[in-house]
């Protein structure tokens, strides 16, 4: 039986990706000092995390290892006498039920159950968070992505991923305070590696000798790159879209065809957005200093620091993302060649990835 299991449930775009990175990369150190990653790799986490929420489409789609990646972890760490981590965002919007469920597996696995959340600025989120969408085929824009946000329309997922005392309160039910740990991403200015060594600090893992610097490239997009994405998306027909062809886009398209076609540029939040992001934000810092939930870091990290220059997606020009859209075909050995128009390289992009994936 497990001594402690540590459940990090998200948020989601608060530097999970990095940190999942390191912890992979570093598995067999991290085994040696005592702290087991479950499984053989991220795909058996999410797959569990799937599982857990209940992600109809996907988990339609899996055989029957990724079926019973839950319990595989379960039973993985109920063999083991050390601690252990498992690790996905998707957990954080999990049916109430299916939380206190998930809870109880890990209780007879271990002999305390721990729950980590990490979370970062709504100011860096936002952006980030439509960039995210995106990869996965959304076509709202960006203008409209924000809107939805602030006025919750549609049931917006976004903030069951990113209300942060809400998720806490959620997966802290029926654990004691101290084992519902917040873990603030620090603000900007401040070092990469301070997130590691403040989630290495619940983890009671000590970090001397390990690496803190992951090896995965960064694959966050450009303003004119994640627009120029938006706008393939409107290409791709709604049949064709799948979770197999979200994964090839997220997986080789961004990565090895898009990423750094155009140059680097931040993305702007509007200013009529910035009082209520503000708004918001103190309340949840509010709510966390109130709160019992171990804090790890400054919880006024969470207050936004927006800025008033630069541009949003939406003031792109067509020049730019013709211009990047051909780099892509380029990268991509389009036939024919790149077209003159836009919306002919966004035709012809569209249709090599649908192409590729049925190649595929």
């Amino acid at each position: 039986m497990a001594r402690r299991a540590f459940l990090h449930v998200g948020t989601a775009k608060s530097g999970t990706s990095f940190l999942q990175d390191l912890w992979w990369q570093q598995h067999d150190g991290l085994r040696d000092r005592g702290l087991l990653l479950p499984g053989s790799g991220r795909r058996d986490h999410f797959a569990a995390a799937a599982v857990v929420k209940g992600m109809t489409d996907v988990v339609a789609t899996f055989g029957v290892r990724e079926l019973d990646a839950w319990g595989r972890l379960v039973d993985e760490a109920r063999a083991w006498s050390g601690d252990v981590l498992i690790t996905n965002e998707h957990f954080s919007d999990t049916p109430p039920e299916a939380v206190a469920a998930a809870l109880a597996d890990l209780s007879g696995a271990a002999d305390e159950v721990h729950v980590v959340l990490t979370a970062r600025d709504l100011g860096r989120v936002l952006p980030s968070a439509w960039q995210q969408r995106v990869k996965m085929g959304a076509r709202q824009p960006y203008r409209r992505f924000l809107a939805t946000v602030r006025r919750g329309e549609d049931d917006q997922k976004f903030w069951r991923y990113q209300d942060v005392p809400a998720i806490l309160d959620l997966w802290s039910a029926g654990l004691p305070p101290a084992r519902a740990h917040l873990v603030v991403v620090p603000a900007p200015g401040a070092l990469r590696e301070e997130l590691w060594l403040r989630t290495s600090a619940v983890l009671g893992l000590d970090p001397a000798g390990l690496e803190t610097e992951a090896r995965r490239a960064n694959d966050s997009l450009s303003l004119v790159e994640a627009e120029l994405l938006r706008r393939v998306n409107e290409r791709v027909p709604r049949p064709r879209r799948s979770p197999a062809l979200t994964r090839h886009v997220k997986g080789t398209f961004v990565p090895q065809a898009l990423a750094g076609a155009a140059p680097r540029e931040g993305f702007a939040v509007p200013e009529r957005h910035h009082d209520w992001i503000r708004d918001r934000s103190e309340q949840a810092v509010a709510a966390v200093r109130a709160s019992s939930y171990d804090v790890v870091g400054d919880p006024g990290d969470l207050l936004p620091a927006l800025r008033a220059e630069g541009r949003t997606p939406d003031q792109v020009t067509e020049e730019e993302l013709l211009a990047a859209a051909r780099v892509v075909l380029d990268r991509l050995g389009a036939d024919p060649p790149a077209p003159d128009s836009l919306d002919g390289a966004l035709d012809v992009v569209a249709a090599d990835l649908l192409a590729r994936f049925s190649a595929g």
